[in-house]
């Protein structure tokens, strides 16, 4: 059998190669038309053998580490698993036993946007451990919120997209539902695509946060980071590190795994 230890050289062998042969694709006009299919084919040819040392390189790692392996994978693009995940992670006698921290980070989350800041900073919220969280919440035209966030007299609704399309009128529904609750009532929009909502008029009240990472402001990915940073319980850990690595493979443009 090839030796696998040999697979980085021979790749970079065969990369040197390629670049060579664009090169001289590049001066095609200097160079006949039968010397330069000759070399692509050789290059090409040399490929299978290097393709084949890969395999088998990634099935040896894979028998020790499982790398593709993901509890979430099982989801099917489940819109309600995710989000009762994330309610369960908001919840101070959540599972995780944590207390307030993910809710607490959360709450900081919101706080990083960039320019005009929401209604409310985190330093408005108070007694946070009789918070009180919902999901798939009812609202007054029979429509099903994903997860309803309770602070006392502060309310904060939650839709989350990470596949799905919006329905005719769906957030501007959902904001002012929650508006004769609380008129500071915000709606956060957790978008998988990174797009803005198409059904809220009222902006003032409304923050869209991508799944991936974000520079300019709040995202589900630096969320769950930071989750993973502060969690003191192993296995949870564990869970949230599946899960950003998840969040990456899944919604990043870049499609690159988070490290951690």
């Amino acid at each position: 059998m090839t030796d696998v230890a040999a697979t980085p050289e021979r790749l970079q062998s065969l990369f040197d190669g390629l670049a060579a042969e664009l090169a001289a694709a590049r001066e095609a006009e200097k160079k006949p038309a039968r010397q330069l299919e000759a070399g692509l084919r050789t290059f090409f040819a040399g490929l299978a053998p290097a393709i084949s040392v890969a395999v088998e390189a990634q099935r040896r790692l894979d028998r020790v580490a499982a790398t593709n392996f993901s509890v979430f994978h099982y989801f099917k693009e489940n819109e309600n698993l995710v989000s009762g995940i994330f309610a369960d992670l908001l919840r101070p006698d959540g599972s995780h036993g944590q207390g307030t921290t993910f809710l607490q980070l959360f709450l900081r989350e919101i706080d990083r946007r960039v320019g005009k800041p929401l209604i409310r900073s985190f330093s408005d919220y108070g007694g946070l451990e009789r918070c009180s969280v919902y999901t798939e919440y009812p609202t007054s035209a029979g429509r099903r919120i994903d997860v309803v966030i309770k602070l006392g007299n502060m309310w904060i609704g939650i839709e989350n997209k990470p596949w799905a399309g919006e329905q005719r009128h769906q957030l501007q529904h959902y904001l002012e539902f929650l508006r004769h609750k609380d008129r500071k009532a915000c709606v956060l929009y957790l978008s998988g695509d990174g797009e803005d909502a198409k059904t809220i008029e009222d902006r003032d009240h409304y923050l869209k946060i991508p799944y991936g990472r974000s520079n300019s402001g709040p995202s589900v990915a630096h969320w769950v980071g930071e989750c993973h940073r502060r969690c003191e319980a192993d296995n949870v850990r564990l869970f949230l590190k599946d899960l950003l690595n998840y969040i990456a493979r899944t919604f990043y443009a870049e499609r690159h795994e988070e490290q951690l």
